[in-house]
């Protein structure tokens, strides 16, 4: 049987305790009943001797006297037997069968019963006076009675204290137990939850002590099996992205060229709708995705070699077409406030016209118009700015602001890891891909909320054609 941690430091603790203070109390007890033993032969063998040295005639007052100051009765014989003075007349003592030891090694010792009382009996031999008289014996009676009152008021203090100290240390024992081990029971908990994958961190107790610098270690522990946990669900959403991406990029390119070829053989059936710019918009992206589920066929993965010179205005232009009949289908507004001139960077075309598209296709979805609690629709038409600059002679940013109510809180620290999206539709890859594509070019994808509406700021090294001109001298 497990014995639970408290018990395992309060019993031997109380234990070791227990033993000490009973052996200290013993020990007073034996001293001080010998102490008794020694005062009560010490006090009669000064009476002893008193009585033996005295001149005055030993009669029944003096004995009375005497044991009004001792507590003991005396009772005077003569060698022969005769009683020659008593303070009890009703004693009969014992013949005195061997010579009585002198006063300085008289003993009490021997307990005789005379009625119902019993006594410590002891004799002493008086010595004569004159040459008339005969040598007598004092006997010596001190009741038992008195002697075990004497020895229980020795005694009881030191067994009273003793048991208030057992009591005393009991409490405190368990008290510190409880200490002890209250807080190693939460570290316990703590560990056990950390083994069930909650790696939330622990409060800390307010003592500075080893218990607090092991709660430290346990939180910096469970901070890292996090991260480490993290890290090891992103490394699986990279290995299942990978695994799927090919066997569903081809099927995709299938569809999109069957889609394309088709919509091909429309516009040679019909000459009339090749001036529709709701085809040409389609026809425009079934190409773009092509080409998109191609650089995915061909291991590219967002990863590009070589780079060339490219305007971004232009890049932008050109998906905010893309994306314009999809922003009017949801009622939404697009307002564009870029630079007009062209603004040239080193880079992907195709990659950054999907980091583009991504960013644009997800502002819409987030400024779509909400139901509201009574299930009618809000009448706040979603709005979408998208503002191209160059921020610094080195770089150029990028900003598209929706007046969504931004990512939910559950997705703020993962939204740009793949496969997490709080969208009921969603597949989790869009800002995914966007960030590679950024990282690719050397740059920095970011989103804030400002003024009530959700920001995605991309900065990119900026190219300066006019200093590659002379340094080249092409131009």
């Amino acid at each position: 049987m497990r014995w639970p941690l408290r018990y395992q430091i309060l019993i031997p603790m109380v234990g070791i305790m227990v033993c000490a203070i009973v052996s200290v109390t013993l020990l007073h007890a034996y001293l001080s009943t010998n102490q008794i033993k020694l005062q009560i032969r010490d006090q009669f063998r000064q009476i002893a001797h008193t009585l033996n040295e005295a001149t005055f005639p030993l009669t029944a007052a003096v004995l009375n006297q005497t044991k009004g100051l001792s507590g003991a009765d005396f009772v005077l014989v003569e060698q022969q037997g005769d009683v020659l003075s008593s303070t009890r007349p009703d004693f009969i003592p014992p013949p005195v069968t061997h010579t009585p030891p002198e006063w300085n090694e008289l003993q009490i010792s021997d307990v005789i019963q005379t009625g119902d009382t019993h006594f410590f009996h002891s004799v002493v031999q008086i010595q004569p006076r004159g040459r008339t008289q005969s040598l007598r014996y004092l006997h010596i009676y001190y009741p038992v009675k008195e002697y075990r009152e004497a020895l229980s008021n020795a005694i009881y203090p030191s067994l009273l204290a003793g048991s208030i100290a057992l009591i005393v240390v009991a409490f405190l024992a368990t008290v510190i137990a409880a200490r002890v081990t209250r807080p190693l029971q939460r570290l316990d908990r703590k560990v056990a939850q950390i083994a069930h994958g909650d790696f939330q961190p622990m409060i800390l107790p307010a003592r500075d002590d080893e218990i607090r610098d092991l709660s430290i270690s346990i939180n910096r522990m469970a901070e890292l099996l996090g991260d480490y946990e993290d890290e090891i669900k992103r490394s699986e959403r990279l290995k299942t992205l990978g695994q799927l991406r090919g066997a569903i990029a081809h099927q995709l390119r299938n569809a999109v060229t069957g889609c394309r070829i088709a919509l091909d053989l429309h516009l040679r059936k019909c000459p009339v709708d090749q001036q529709d710019e709701t085809l040409q918009v389609a026809n425009r992206q079934l190409c773009m995705i092509e080409q998109y589920l191609q650089s995915f066929l061909e291991n590219k993965g967002g990863h590009f070699s070589s780079f060339q010179q490219v305007d971004l205005s232009e890049i932008v232009s050109k998906v905010i077409s893309l994306v314009t009949p999809t922003a009017r289908h949801f009622g939404i507004e697009i307002k564009d406030t870029s630079v007009a001139e062209e603004i040239m960077i080193q880079g992907d075309a195709e990659s950054l016209e999907q980091l583009i598209s991504n960013l644009l296709l997800n502002a819409i979805e987030a400024a779509v118009p909400v139901e509201s609690e009574e299930g009618t629709e809000s009448t706040d038409r979603g709005q979408i700015s998208i503002r191209l600059f160059q921020s610094s002679p080195e770089s150029v940013t990028l900003e598209i602001q929706d007046t969504g109510p931004g990512p939910e809180p559950s997705i703020v620290n993962k939204m740009f890891e793949p496969l997490v999206t709080a969208k009921k539709d969603g597949t989790g890859l869009g800002l995914f891909v966007a960030r590679e594509i950024v990282q690719n070019h050397v740059g920095e994808i970011r989103w804030e909320r400002r003024n009530q509406k959700t920001c995605f700021i991309v900065e990119l090294p900026l190219v300066n054609v006019e200093k590659e001109c002379v340094e080249t001298t092409n131009c």
